[in-house]
Order: structure tokens, then sequence, then C-alpha cells
């Protein structure tokens, strides 16, 4: 799934499924994603997998519009 995040713009996710796994590669911008208790800075061209069986945020930490590609893998 392709995302567009807007600049300033914040969301927060729910936990998935015990187990589930969420792959994000940022295409444009920079993104800071809250998982494990602890922010990532994920600029473009980086990606970062983070365990998705809890609360995890989303927030362009950039100065235009972020694009990203998420897969979230549920066991």
């Amino acid at each position: 799934e392709f995302r567009r995040v807007l600049f300033r713009s914040f969301w927060e996710s729910e936990p998935h499924l015990k187990g589930a796994a969420e792959f994000i590669t940022v295409f444009k911008g920079q993104v800071e994603i809250y998982a494990d208790s602890q922010p990532f800075i994920v600029g473009q061209g980086e990606s970062i997998r983070f365990r998705a069986d809890t609360v995890h945020s989303y927030k362009n930490a950039g100065d235009g519009t972020a694009i990203l590609h998420m897969i979230i893998y549920n066991p």
C-alpha cells in the first residue's frame, strides 16, 4: 500500500495481530515512526521493519509531502 503523508500530518495505528511486522520504505521526504517505544527517522530511500502488534505512529518530519510504501505481515 502506498501512502502520502501530508506536511505536518500525524496518525496513530492500533496494534495489528500478535506477531505482526510492518515494513516501510520512504520514497520521498522524511517520516518519524514511533514503534517499540522509541522514535525512528526514516528518510528518502531508507526502509525500516518493526513489530506492529503494539501501538505505533507516523509523523511527517520533513518540509513537504512524504510518500511511503507499507507492507504488513500477519503470521
